[in-house]
């Protein structure tokens, strides 16, 4: 199917992966990259592949010849490098045998605006990348429009991330690095209704009446939410009657977001 096989570390297909494991590369080439079989397929349904690397050692596998017939169909840059190149990419201790450079796919608030977005899930400095791409899975799969990461959350395109996110990012639109004020103000101009999930919040969230347009905002796993979003956010409580203090920002996200549905029939 390909007929060379990379094996050189000077490369420029090798170099530009290398490049893309750190934010500063992310940034200067506008890129970053996913890996596995299942991530590659959503980005190339989504069209946003620059090339497709594949380890020759697993070239054979199933898995791996189906999104690299689709990378060649779409005329995608695609080539076999050989294993102890491509798994100096990767970062997972099992590698899956494929992965891709995708663009960059932020927009900007202006761009998201124009598009009148109704459900928007906002990151206050999340800062575990695990947590962030657990919140973008469930952002894509309560049937949110938008998701924005706010100045101080951890890059949307860290690797852990898009792992965790499981494809979800090709699903939605994504903003990140906006100032906190700035992204609050915008909101309730445009007349957002902005709620937060805060221990010390005045309502429970089964008896809140939630309404498009709406934006949910969960803060930073340490100093939970920004000054700003406590000033201008209807604060709510997930009930616990037990004795735990709190819940973890993937819990919280799931069982705030599923009310929100559930009052809402999404």
């Amino acid at each position: 199917m390909l007929d060379v096989t990379i094996s050189s570390a000077n490369n420029r297909l090798i170099k530009l992966a290398r490049q893309l494991s750190t934010r500063s590369g992310r940034e200067k080439n506008k890129a970053f990259v996913v890996e596995g079989a299942r991530a590659v397929e959503e980005a190339l349904a989504a069209r946003v592949c620059q090339a497709v690397l594949v380890d020759e050692s697993q070239i054979e596998k199933p898995s791996i010849l189906a999104p690299l017939r689709s990378a060649i169909e779409q005329t995608v840059e695609s080539a076999v490098v050989e294993t102890r190149l491509f798994e100096g990419l990767i970062e997972t201790p099992a590698p899956q045998g494929i992965l891709a450079v995708v663009r960059d796919l932020s927009w900007s608030l202006q761009e998201v605006f124009r598009k009148t977005p109704q459900f928007i899930v906002v990151s206050d400095g999340l800062q575990d990348p695990g947590n962030l791409g657990t919140l973008v899975r469930l952002a894509d799969a309560v049937g949110a429009d938008t998701f924005i990461a706010t100045r101080g959350s951890v890059d949307i395109f860290n690797p852990k991330v898009v792992r965790a996110s499981m494809g979800s990012l090709f699903h939605l639109q994504i903003v990140q690095d906006i100032e906190s004020g700035q992204l609050a103000r915008q909101l309730k101009e445009l007349g957002y209704a902005v709620v937060a999930a805060d221990v010390r919040g005045g309502v429970d969230h089964f008896d809140y009446r939630f309404n498009f347009p709406i934006a949910v905002v969960f803060g930073n796993e340490g100093r939970g939410l920004s000054p700003e979003w406590k000033q201008c956010a209807e604060l709510v409580r997930i009930p616990m009657p037990g004795k735990a203090e709190s819940l973890n920002v993937g819990v919280a996200a799931g069982v705030l977001l599923y009310e929100i549905i559930r009052q809402l029939r999404v």
